[in-house]
């Protein structure tokens, strides 16, 4: 089984994900997980693709979640048997972050660099809450 899991920010992407590898006993790729290096700092795009591409190739099954649609992604689209698109209006995604916050937090030793609470209210909803995206972020997804 692949499943790939999109959306916006904050709609649920990772927690879905998480609770479907736990259920169907295979693993998970958070492509948030692989774009992010120690200080909030970018991945280098094509560091980003090969390691995406060894994921897929070392697993017969899978779940990836996250959007970054130039890593990988029509592959993604094409080997996933069941695409889940979360797509929640704005005023329900910027109420929930609380709740993503407190979930990202407890994995941040495991699996996040840097400061996950001032880097996550800088970009709630698209930078809704007035604040920028992290440095080099931008430049890794333009065409």
């Amino acid at each position: 089984m692949k499943i790939l899991i999109m959306g916006y920010s904050g709609s649920g992407k990772s927690t879905l994900a998480g609770y479907l590898g736990k259920k169907y006993g295979i693993p998970v790729l958070h492509l948030d997980h692989v774009f992010w290096l120690p200080g909030w700092k970018a991945r280098p795009r094509e560091e980003m693709g090969k390691m995406v591409a060894r994921f897929m190739e070392e697993h017969d099954s899978w779940v990836i979640d996250g959007n970054y649609t130039k890593t990988e992604y029509e592959r993604r689209l094409q080997e996933a048997d069941r695409i889940v698109i979360l797509m929640f209006n704005r005023f329900f995604v910027c109420t929930g972050y609380g709740s993503v916050i407190g979930n990202i937090k407890e994995e941040q030793d495991e699996t996040w660099a840097g400061d996950v609470r001032k880097s996550w209210t800088g970009n709630l909803c698209g930078g809704c809450f007035g604040k920028g995206v992290p440095e080099n972020a931008e430049e890794n997804q333009k065409g």
